[in-house]
């Protein structure tokens, strides 16, 4: 059995570091444009450059996002960006966009290519699709439980799931309420983190009384005590989310899953420590949970949307511009605190009006305050701990060292690491010893001098006779081994083509401007698509192949009709529909009328086809699909629900699996598009 990957999250080169010298066999980051993490610093190209040679020297592979939806103006640059990860080694690449797959896949058949979770694989046909598409591996959604999970790791491709971190509460990638309310598209990476804000639930015009304003927000997932059955479910890749944390929390929670996993290798059983637990909240949660592993609900429930840090005592009074805390743990200079909602680094620490670096469980200690504060105190950053997470020191790989110098004859090497070996001959010759000889202590010391390099040298073997090197020969030896084996260790990352088995239709011109009706709503079922009643041509019928997701776009119906939870943002993935043998397509509802029509031309001029797309123009627009309900008692009765932000309100609907919200929607209407209208 494969052992499972380690993959950790880089939202800078401080936090790729932070993730390869405490434990991760890949990270995943993002450039400059088209990340689904806009806001995190992410890498420019020179930058990417250092971040994979950091990399790979450290056996490390590199994945990159490109995973945004792309409109026609941006899909060249989006093209330029990934033909400049291929040219620099990138070892995979995660995409959501339909047509950057069909352009890639036929460009660069040997770019390994991930399905993001941003694609919404949630079901077997899923993982199915994307294996018949040529995908080397699948982000399975958040979403998924046991069950579904071992179900797909018997399929023949790679299954990455995430371990530890946020968790989106509408389905990644069919989250539209971001871009509706804030005009800034989650399929853009442009999350404004809607679910993380307040909320009223309104009944037939009446507030109601909840256990929360923040009735989306979920907390964070935590798998670390269900490493072992998810090895053995077969999962390939394990992945902490986290582009937009910091150094210290991925370095911490990549050391702790590392342990968790390499216990599990050695047979050891493995259940975290309450120490390393406190370690975890205190660097960031919203409480833990692994509950969708399992099936459960018991997601939300949460009083306040920001991180918790872990509670440290008591606010037992407020004189003179100081808040005095009974302490209950302990409390250091620089830490950071929360009391209510107020939050400040304790800069000034006193103990019995004298100034002091730490207090201890048990202490009254007094910090600076304005206001008077009163209630629980909750530990938020932890100084000393971020510190000493923060100077791990460089992962360094062990060094097998070979040297055979024999008088009248160059130096040869032979090098060993991980599963790389290099030979060579250098450009250096041995003169024969008028005096004392060389000996395998005197070398040894100059070839350990490795401090500089990406190795210890773990074994060392000289070959020589009666031969003799100038000190400075010696180091020069160390210096062309080192840089000679890195130059082939770079260059051994080979890529291998993953094929496609696809047979694509031929194009063909469409001119119909008659409108398409959709008697119903859609609810994204969890396992199938399902017949859907249409009026197309005023005539009423059931169309089998409404096709709403991922998973049945490689489907063989009589009639297939792409609905607009597809996400056909651009004329590649247009294209890429009409020859797997759509014959209607709704476009994105996220687009402006002028990116349909730079997709409509873009076409044209690609194929010399006009082409008639449809737009959808008015009816129930689904914002968010949620696989669990948020709102418990209140969705199971026949009601006129709705959720509110002070500004709109959303219809909410539960199936008994998934809660739509929702908005009743209309808009333009576009010449180039025939127009779709949900009854």
């Amino acid at each position: 059995m494969k052992k499972v990957e380690l993959l950790a999250p880089a939202g800078n080169f401080d936090c790729l570091k932070a993730a390869i010298n405490n434990g991760a066999d890949a990270v995943y980051l993002g450039g400059k444009n088209f990340s689904a993490r806009a806001f995190a610093n992410n890498f420019d190209n020179e930058e990417l450059k250092q971040a994979i040679e950091y990399a790979h020297l450290r056996g490390v592979r590199v994945f990159v996002t490109l995973n945004t939806l792309l409109n026609e103006k941006e899909f060249t640059n989006a093209l330029k960006m990934a033909e400049f990860y291929y040219e620099n080694e990138v070892d995979a690449l995660l995409i959501q966009d339909l047509g950057l797959y069909y352009v890639l896949k036929n460009k660069y058949p040997d770019f390994e290519l991930h399905c993001s979770t941003q694609m919404h694989v949630h079901n077997l046909e899923g993982i199915k699709t994307a294996k018949k598409l040529g995908f080397k591996r699948v982000v399975l959604a958040r979403e998924s439980d046991i069950d579904l999970i071992r179900e797909c790791c018997k399929e023949d491709i790679e299954i990455e799931v995430f371990v530890h971190g946020a968790i989106c509460v509408s389905y990644s990638g069919q989250c539209l309420m971001s871009s509706y309310s804030k005009n800034r598209s989650a399929n853009k990476g442009m999350c404004a983190q809607c679910c993380r804000l307040k909320y009223d639930l309104i009944e037939d015009g009446n507030k109601l009384k909840t256990y929360t304003d923040y009735l989306l927000s979920p907390r964070d997932n935590c798998y670390i005590d269900d490493i072992p059955e998810l090895i053995e479910a077969g999962v390939s890749s394990f992945k902490i989310e986290g582009r937009m944390k910091s150094p210290a929390y991925v370095g911490y929670v990549t050391r702790l899953y590392r342990k968790a996993i390499d216990e599990y290798y050695a047979g050891n059983e493995y259940k975290i420590s309450e120490d390393e637990l406190d370690n975890l909240k205190v660097l960031f949660n919203r409480n833990f949970t692994d509950d969708f592993l399992y099936g459960k609900n018991n997601i939300f429930g949460q009083r306040t949307p920001n991180h918790l840090g872990i509670e440290i005592g008591e606010v037992v009074s407020y004189r003179n511009n100081q808040t005095y805390i009974k302490l209950t743990r302990d409390l250091h200079q620089f830490d950071g605190i929360r009391i209510n909602d107020s939050g400040c680094i304790v800069n000034r620490l006193y103990k019995d009006g004298l100034l002091v670096s730490e207090g201890k469980a048990g202490d009254i200690v007094s910090i600076d305050s304005e206001t008077k504060l009163s209630g629980k105190v909750f530990k938020t950053l932890d100084y000393l701990f971020e510190k000493e997470i923060n100077e791990t020191p460089d992962k360094k790989l062990p060094l097998e060292m070979e040297l055979s110098i024999y008088a009248d004859k160059n130096v040869s090497v032979e090098l060993k690491c991980l599963n790389d070996y290099y030979s060579t001959e250098l450009d250096i010759y041995v003169q024969k010893a008028l005096k004392v000889p060389l000996n395998k202590e005197s070398v040894y010391k100059q070839m350990n001098k490795l401090n500089n390099t990406e190795y210890y040298l773990n074994e060392f073997t000289l070959n020589t006779d009666n031969a003799f090197l100038s000190l400075s020969q010696i180091n020069e030896i160390r210096r062309q081994a080192i840089s000679l084996f890195n130059e082939y260790r770079l260059n051994s990352f080979r890529r291998t083509i993953v094929n496609n088995e696809i047979d694509y239709l031929p194009l063909k011109e469409e001119s119909s401007d008659e409108p398409m009706y959709q008697i119903e709503n859609r609810i994204i079922m969890e396992d199938k698509e399902y017949p859907i009643n249409y009026v197309i041509n005023n005539q009423s019928k059931y169309v089998e192949g409404a096709i709403s997701e991922f998973g049945g776009i490689l489907k063989d119906y009589k009639e297939k009709i792409g609905y607009y939870t597809l996400n056909v943002c651009n004329s590649y993935t247009y294209e890429f529909l009409k020859r797997l043998g759509f014959e209607r397509i709704i476009l994105s509802s996220e687009l402006k009328d002028n990116e349909i029509d730079d997709l409509v031309e873009a076409y044209r001029k690609r194929n010399n086809l006009v082409i008639k797309p449809y737009k959808f123009v008015s009816g129930n627009r689904v914002l968010m699909y949620i696989r669990s309900d948020p709102f418990g008692k209140y969705t199971i009765r026949d009601n006129n629900l709705y959720l509110s932000d002070g500004n709109n309100e959303y219809k909410v609907r539960f199936n008994g699996e998934i809660t739509e919200l929702s908005i009743d929607y209309e808009t333009t209407e576009n010449d180039n598009c025939s127009n779709f209208i949900i009854k």
